[in-house]
């Protein structure tokens, strides 16, 4: 069976869903919303949509296109009204990360998606990159043995961004660390259960306070974290696009280090080992359409569900508020006080 889909917001993020939308045997386009004409006409010409099918309102476009699901690929701050738009309507949901700005948000939204019987995907493709999936196979597989500490850092140089983002206080949380924060709880299978962070944003920079941020983190089994990420670095333009990124998984039995998409193996008494990533049959976009599909078809819960999703928004949650508070603070309390 395949599922009519609509796509609203048509920046970057937007086209490489109309892109995914078009060329999957299951799904059809159905739709396309974004508010500004020039974008319309722009996606409708390449996609063969016609005019009847673009929308400047997405609320219009609901009423008029009868649909499955909606992506919703808008600024980050529409996300909470355009996703209650289409969860009223009893229709699935894929949205792009970050699922809401605050937790709470999240939680409702979520409880309207059990509550009407719709199924919510949230966009944390990263967890599905072959470096992460690699990473969460090695520990699965007990090669690191028991987990003592992991340790990821990201640093960008400064670069062009949206400008929703670029006035957003803590900026490089919302840009790329909820992808990370998403990734690592997933790689390791645990829950973050304490949150140390501080943001900050170095004098001069034109970026909102919290271009830089440093967490420290705790999870389930004792199991250490400290992660950085900074839209602020420099020296590195010409390397990798001007991103750098490592992280180090530490447990008793041995070492994985990642650096970009290279990963080694240094295993007690043995020689260290690149690790090969496996092959990329298909997209992470694709997959996480694929857990719509299935969500939709068969009742299936997404692997990137909504309510999966509640866990890291928590962890984002928790930056937010120690930062502010300067204090260590519970991701799962967080959820029990949100009503999780």
């Amino acid at each position: 069976m395949r599922v009519s889909a609509i796509v609203a917001g048509l920046g970057v993020r937007g086209r490489d869903w109309i892109r995914e939308v078009s060329s999957h045997p299951h799904f059809e386009l159905a739709a396309c919303v974004d508010t500004d004409r020039e974008t319309l006409e722009t996606v409708r010409s390449g996609s063969g949509l016609s005019a009847d099918r673009c929308f400047t309102e997405l609320e219009e476009a609901l009423a008029k296109i009868n649909c499955d699901a909606v992506i919703v690929a808008t600024p980050s701050e529409r996300h909470v009204e355009d996703c209650s738009s289409v969860l009223t309507q009893g229709r699935a949901l894929l949205v792009e990360k970050p699922f809401t700005m605050r937790l709470p948000e999240a939680v409702k939204l979520v409880k309207l998606s059990e509550q009407k019987g719709v199924p919510i995907v949230v966009g944390q493709n990263y967890r599905y990159m072959r470096s992460f999936r690699t990473a969460r196979r090695i520990v699965n597989e007990g090669a690191l043995g028991c987990m003592g500490f992991v340790v990821c850092q990201y640093y960008r140089v400064p670069h062009a961004i949206a400008s929703w983002l670029k006035s957003l206080e803590d900026n490089v949380l919302f840009g790329i660390g909820v992808h990370h924060l998403d990734a690592l709880r997933y790689s390791l299978g645990q829950k973050v259960t304490g949150v140390l962070a501080e943001s900050f944003t170095r004098p001069g920079n034109s970026l909102a306070k919290g271009a830089t941020i440093q967490v420290m983190l705790r999870f389930d089994q004792e199991i250490r974290g400290l992660y950085t990420a900074s839209y602020e670095s420099s020296g590195h333009e010409f390397f990798e696009k001007g991103q750098e990124f490592y992280a180090r998984y530490v447990g008793e039995r041995g070492t994985l280090h990642v650096f970009q998409r290279w990963l080694m193996l240094c295993e007690k008494g043995r020689l260290p080992r690149l690790v090969r990533r496996g092959t990329r049959p298909v997209s992470e976009e694709r997959i996480l359409l694929e857990q719509l599909h299935d969500g939709i078809i068969n009742g299936a819960e997404p692997d990137a569900s909504g309510r999966d999703n509640l866990q890291t928004m928590a962890v984002v949650e928790a930056c937010l508020q120690s930062s502010c508070e300067q204090r260590w603070k519970d991701p799962q309390q967080l959820l029990l006080e949100a009503g999780v």
